[in-house]
This record gives C-alpha cells, sequence and structure tokens, in this order.
C-alpha cells in the first residue's frame, strides 16, 4: 500500500482544492466509538454572547479577504503537463508530503510566532490609536481653529487689494467685440503676435 493512500490525521482544515484538480480516492477513516463524557453543569451569565456567532467568527479567519491572493494549495503549486506525468502513485506521495509539510510548518510557525507578532502588532496599533486620539486629531483642530482667523484676515485683504484692480480688468475686458464679416479683406490682424 502506498504511504500517500493510508488514513492520515488533520492539522489544519483543508484548504479546498480547484475543481480542475483530478479526483483522488480517500480511504475513509475508521469510526470509534467515543465513551460518552459527563460535563459538570456550567453557568449562564447573563453577559455572555451566543455560542453560535463565536463558531461562526472562528470559521470565517478571513471575513474581509485580506489574504485572498495567497494560494498554497498543490494544484496551484505543481502541475504535470502531458506527456511528462510521474506515477499516480509518487503523484500522491508528493502531494501528501506538500500538504503535511504545509500543515506541521505552518502550524508550528503559528504556535511559536504568532503571539508574539500579535503582541507587537497590538502594541503598534495602540500606539498609533493613541497618537490618532490623543496627539493628531487635537493638533489639527488647533490648526482648524489658527487658519479660520487666518482666513478671514486673507478673505478682507483679498476683498481690499484684489478685487477692485480684478473688476476694473473685468469691466475694460467686458467692452472688447470681436466681430466676423465674411467679406472683410485678407489683411494681416495687427493683435497677433
Amino acid at each position: 500500500m502506498c504511504i500517500a493512500c493510508a488514513h492520515k490525521a488533520k492539522l489544519l482544515a483543508d484548504i479546498p482544492e480547484p475543481a480542475s484538480a483530478p479526483p483522488v480516492l480517500v480511504p475513509t477513516p475508521v469510526q470509534r466509538i467515543q465513551p460518552e463524557r459527563i460535563s459538570p453543569p456550567s453557568r449562564v451569565m447573563m453577559s455572555a454572547k451566543p455560542e453560535g456567532n463565536v463558531r461562526e467568527a472562528l470559521e470565517d479567519r478571513d471575513p474581509n479577504n485580506l489574504n485572498q491572493h495567497i494560494q498554497i494549495v498543490w494544484d496551484d503549486i505543481v502541475g504535470e503537463p502531458e506527456g511528462a506525468r510521474s506515477p499516480e502513485c509518487a503523484w500522491r506521495l508528493s502531494r501528501a508530503c506538500f500538504r503535511n509539510a504545509r500543515d506541521i510548518c505552518y502550524t508550528a510557525l503559528a504556535v511559536l510566532l504568532a503571539p508574539p507578532c500579535a503582541l507587537c502588532l497590538g502594541c503598534g496599533f495602540a500606539c498609533l490609536a493613541f497618537e490618532q486620539i490623543w496627539c493628531t486629531a487635537p493638533c489639527l483642530r488647533c490648526v482648524k481653529i489658527y487658519f479660520a482667523s487666518v482666513r478671514t484676515m486673507v478673505r478682507s485683504c483679498m476683498a481690499a487689494l484684489v478685487v477692485p484692480p480684478m473688476e476694473a480688468i473685468g469691466h475694460i475686458c467686458r467692452h472688447i467685440r470681436i466681430n466676423l464679416r465674411r467679406d472683410a479683406p485678407d489683411e494681416p490682424d495687427l493683435l497677433v503676435v
């Protein structure tokens, strides 16, 4: 029997393979009868969240599709074209080795490095939020207040110094008229440089 065909324990949930993947025969696992466990009665607090919402949140760990571009399933990485095919046993063994190595490595990295990374990210985002709430927003509010008075001064200066000359120029330009005649002589235009 091939090693790839033997039943294996799964460390991570299966990542769905694309529909274009060739069908793979997977043996059905042997069902073992577990003795009934009697759990002690648990207290239910009034503020506790329903169990269903927690399970739904754990099932979909990327609800905003932040990492949709990461495809690490076998058929997205390795493909054999027609004419260059390995034996079916080697293909299944390679696929099983890939899955197990990926699952074990990812699980080990997640267990060892995810908590410290989460700690660093949590502290970093907390510092960013603190800086935005207590430093940046008040400074922007101060600048907005200061510039409101500056805007009033600039508007007054523009009304006193710029508007009168511009109105005079507009009054002069308003009286410019252009007449186009078809029977005009072909003389050079003196205004065109």
